[in-house]
Parts: C-alpha cells; sequence; structure tokens
C-alpha cells in the first residue's frame, strides 16, 4: 500500500512536469518571447526587437546609431566618438530668462558698422607665402586698461588678415558684444605682447593645435590661451543657422571669446526664443533661434551673479 502512494505520487510529479515543459514550449519562454497583456516583446541574443504594436515599450542600455552619409553635413552633426572639447564648457547650466526677437530686430543684429558679415573677408586668391602664418605688423602698443589680443592666419587661406582684424575688433567691441560685459575694449598688439592669441586655420591645422582636445576637422577650439577658429566652419556655417552665414560668423567669433572670459555653456530657455550666444549652437539650437550677441551674458552680469554662468 505504501508503495503504491510512492508510486501515484512519483507518477503525478512526472506528469505536473511535462504539463509544465510542454506549456512553457507552446509560449516559447526558453526563446525569450513573453506575452503580457497580448503584447509581444521579442528578445534574442542581443539583439531587441519590438513587434509591430504601437503599445509597445521596451528600454536598453543599446544605442542604434543612423549609418552616416559620406557628406561634410552629417559629419559636422554627429557626435559619434567625439568628446566635446573641454574649453567647450564642461558643465552646462539653465538659463533663467527667455528672450525674443522680431524679425525687424534680427536683421539689425547682423548690422556692424564697417564690417559685412557676409563677406567674411575672403578674397579670391591665397597669398602665396613660405611661412605657414600672417600676422599683423602694424599693431597697437600693449594697454592694462585694454584686453590685448594677437591675429594670425594660416597664409594657405583666401582671407586678408587686415580686415579680419577690423572684423573681429569691431565685433568685440561693438555696443552689443563682450565690451559692454568686461568693461575694457579689445585691441590688436603683436604676438609677443598679448594676452590671448586667435588663429583662423584650416581643419587639419585646428586638429593640431587644439590637441589634445578633439576637434575631429570640424569644430573650433579654446585651447589655454589661444582660440582656434576652423576655416571650414567659417565658409559652411552649421546646420540650423541655414544660409545664414551672417549670423554664424558672428556667432563663431563671440563664443569662443566668451570661453576664453570664463562662461561656460547653457541651454535653449524655451521654444524659438533667442538661443544664448554661450549655448552649443554649431551642434543644435534645439528649438532656439540662433544669435550671435552676448545678450543673455550681458543681462546676467548686470542682474544678477555671472557665477551662476560660469
Amino acid at each position: 500500500m505504501e508503495k503504491r502512494k510512492t508510486l501515484i505520487l512519483f507518477n503525478t510529479l512526472i506528469f505536473i512536469f511535462l504539463s509544465t515543459f510542454i506549456v512553457s514550449e507552446k509560449l516559447n519562454i526558453a526563446g525569450n518571447t513573453l506575452f503580457n497583456n497580448q503584447k509581444e516583446i521579442i528578445a534574442m541574443n542581443d539583439e531587441i526587437k519590438v513587434s509591430n504594436n504601437e503599445d509597445g515599450i521596451i528600454n536598453t542600455t543599446t544605442t542604434t546609431v543612423p549609418t552616416l552619409q559620406d557628406s561634410y553635413e552629417e559629419e559636422m552633426q554627429t557626435s559619434l566618438n567625439f568628446n566635446l572639447p573641454e574649453s567647450d564648457g564642461v558643465d552646462i547650466y539653465s538659463s533663467k530668462i527667455s528672450i525674443y526677437s522680431t524679425e525687424e530686430q534680427t536683421a539689425l543684429s547682423k548690422l556692424i558698422p564697417g564690417v559685412s558679415l557676409e563677406s567674411g573677408c575672403i578674397v579670391e586668391e591665397a597669398q602665396e607665402l613660405e611661412n605657414q602664418w600672417i600676422n599683423i605688423i602694424k599693431a597697437n602698443a600693449y594697454s592694462e586698461d585694454k584686453i590685448n589680443f594677437s591675429i594670425s592666419l594660416e597664409s594657405n587661406l583666401p582671407i586678408d588678415i587686415n580686415c579680419l582684424s577690423n572684423f573681429i575688433t569691431s565685433i568685440l567691441n561693438d555696443k552689443r558684444g563682450w565690451k559692454t560685459v568686461v568693461e575694457k575694449e579689445f585691441q590688436v598688439v603683436s604676438y609677443d605682447d598679448a594676452d590671448f592669441h586667435i588663429f583662423l586655420a584650416n581643419p587639419d591645422a585646428v586638429d593640431e593645435m587644439c590637441f589634445p582636445l578633439q576637434t575631429n576637422g570640424i569644430y573650433s577650439c579654446r585651447n589655454g590661451n589661444q582660440i582656434i577658429y576652423n576655416y571650414f566652419r567659417w565658409l559652411s556655417g552649421a546646420k540650423d543657422f541655414g544660409l545664414d552665414i551672417a549670423t554664424y560668423r558672428l556667432y563663431l567669433i563671440n563664443h569662443e571669446i566668451g570661453h576664453m572670459l570664463g562662461w561656460g555653456h547653457t541651454n535653449c530657455p524655451s521654444q524659438n526664443a533667442l538661443a544664448p550666444l554661450m549655448m552649443q549652437q554649431s551642434k543644435s539650437t534645439d528649438g532656439c533661434i540662433p544669435n550671435g550677441w552676448p545678450i543673455y551674458e550681458r543681462i546676467s552680469y548686470l542682474y544678477e551673479s555671472v557665477e551662476n554662468f560660469k
């Protein structure tokens, strides 16, 4: 009798085990198919797929990156395998205010006496010189009451260096520019006398001079007491600026100067507001309107502590 009970118990356990196995195979649990409220999620090996169900949601640490196209435009927008230069600001600060502009004000923002943002000091041909750099020879005398900088141009670039000197100086000393924030005038001096140095160079030279910062041939940087502007950007601008190369050149000059003055990055405060100058507009304006003047920085300096943005 005792043996019969044992046999019945044993057969019952076998039946339960076989039933569980058959059901699990039917649901394909071993193949990682799970059913939850009629929503199917299939996971096989390292791939994760979601079936055609609009309500299906899955979280994963794996990121799928679209195939990069063989074009500068795609290259400019990707951050794949790219570490942002430290000079571009390690921390991101949120802007506490939003500033809006009319179309008329936007048009006026690109007007600077004696400067053509659209032409960008570009000439028909570059000078044929043995030296790599062209420098301003007739520079101003050093002044402790001013911010003194030098300008160097890679000699194979079709840029008029005297025009470039006036171009940058006029932007920095404009009443809408950094002069009203630092309360000092900017002036060009010889290289040996400068507080910091500005270069306009080809992408290869930019990468070399910005090292160990990674500019990948498409970004500019501030490295130590040097600002290196990328000629590729000077010509091409950035995606969110569209055809507005004037505003981009204004942004490019002022943004890197902002880093030299100690300002870090900020973000877009709200849709359709002007982008703060220290936003990384070369990557994206994130719904803001492109802007090249330190408007937010001037207001913050006047009415708040500048430390909130450094």
